[in-house]
């Protein structure tokens, strides 16, 4: 059988500031799809992590958070 030619070309990540509040407890958490603003790959993406999903009272303020992308090679 032929080969599939290899995807070498990594995921376009394209990301999206948001907001969130902490519940009563002083805890928030958030995923990648609140991130995710429309970020793709030719061969399908198979995963997204953040660098950080969890947040509490040490965290008011502006966090940088990172999307990271996994593409079914």
């Amino acid at each position: 059988p032929a080969q599939q030619p290899k995807d070498t070309t990594p995921p376009v990540v394209v990301t999206q500031n948001i907001f969130t509040q902490l519940d009563k407890t002083g805890h928030a958490s958030i995923v990648a799809a609140q991130i995710d603003n429309g970020s793709s790959d030719e061969s399908g993406i198979a995963s997204m992590t953040l660098s950080q999903s969890d947040f509490d009272c040490d965290n008011i303020g502006e966090n940088t958070v990172t999307l990271t992308l996994t593409d079914n090679k």
